[in-house]
């Protein structure tokens, strides 16, 4: 039996409906990114950052079926503080403020009356920072090689088929996201003289503008939540760095949206990214809350500057939100 295989047997059967009742939690914060049309082809360099509006679709159709109230984050942490179990909730949040959230999403939920949270990346809109995985992406989709120049020292790619393409974006960014600060923007620097790619025009033609966010916000549908202003892996940075990204991208989105900025979410989001300073960073910040990049659905008590968060996207399906709404992975990797 295949993956897809099993995920259909196990929800076909309802046994994620009995591992939901011990631990399926409170509720859940599902993770996403972009959004394409369910027609639309080329290849992505992360499949994982972009859902198509009919999984979109799904999404919240699975939700309410299961029983699922979608939320806003407030109301998620007022249900979670609730000393009384109230009908399980989700929210969906999508990281970045990618342009078609504003062209996609947005029509999605207001066709489905569904609520969202929005983080963003103030550099990546001002034209500040490069959202720069998208540059890598670029260059790979036109290129069969690649050379990174990185800290003294020269990376070769083979671009020259699917396997090896795909093996290349991973690595070039593996490289570029755990490189110290200089070094990463001294290599894209090199990157767009040698491959004659211009990293900011490419992320500013990717993210929404202020806008079309001002429109957003107005809707009552979507909230935005800060993302810090460059993208930063914010584990190992000098404390003043990480206060001053997590900061100044609030202090960002509130002069231009004019509305408070309550909830934040990690960079990437992963353990590596993210460590103790971050979290009390965040705290000291005034955040009512931070999210992760992974875990699973919401317990009482969960931390609320360390919320977990249920990543969806690439090839996922409604089995799969399913099956990790049931919160199985999760309690078991926590006894473990």
């Amino acid at each position: 039996m295949n993956g897809g295989g099993w995920r259909r047997a196990v929800t076909a059967l309802g046994v994620d409906r009995w591992a939901r009742r011990l631990w399926g939690g409170r509720g859940a914060i599902l993770m996403l990114h972009g959004l394409r049309h369910d027609d639309a082809a080329g290849w992505r360099g992360d499949p994982g950052l972009v859902t198509t509006v009919g999984q979109l679709t799904a999404v919240v159709t699975t939700l309410r079926a299961e029983g699922y109230e979608i939320v806003s984050l407030d109301a998620a942490l007022e249900r979670l503080a609730a000393p009384r179990p109230e009908p399980r909730f989700a929210c969906l949040t999508f990281d970045d403020g990618y342009r078609d959230n504003y062209e996609l999403l947005y029509p999605v939920l207001r066709r489905l009356a569904a609520p969202a949270t929005i983080y963003v990346t103030t550099g990546f809109v001002d034209g500040e920072a490069p959202a720069w995985w998208h540059g890598v992406e670029a260059i790979l989709v036109r290129c069969p090689a690649l050379d990174l120049h990185l800290a003294g020292r020269r990376h070769s790619f083979s671009a020259a088929d699917p396997a090896t393409r795909d093996a290349a974006y991973r690595q070039v960014c593996a490289l570029l996201r755990n490189a110290a600060p200089d070094d990463r923007h001294r290599a894209l620097a090199r990157l767009e003289r040698d491959y004659g790619v211009d990293f900011i025009a490419l992320s500013r033609e990717r993210m929404m503008d202020w806008a079309m966010m001002r429109e957003l916000a107005a809707s009552g549908l979507v909230e935005f939540g800060a993302h810090t202003v460059s993208h930063p892996v914010l584990r190992g940075l000098p404390e003043i760095t990480a206060r001053t990204e997590m900061a100044q991208s609030r202090q960002r989105l509130e002069e231009r949206l004019g509305r408070t900025v309550r909830h934040f979410a990690y960079p990437y989001g992963d353990a590596p990214a993210v460590d103790v300073q971050a979290v009390a960073l965040a705290r000291a910040c005034g955040f009512a809350s931070a999210v992760l990049a992974y875990g699973g659905p919401l317990r009482a008590g969960a931390p609320l500057h360390a919320l977990p968060r249920i990543p969806f996207g690439g090839a996922d399906t409604a089995d799969d939100l399913r099956i990790r709404l049931s919160g199985v992975k999760t309690a078991f990797a926590t006894s473990a």
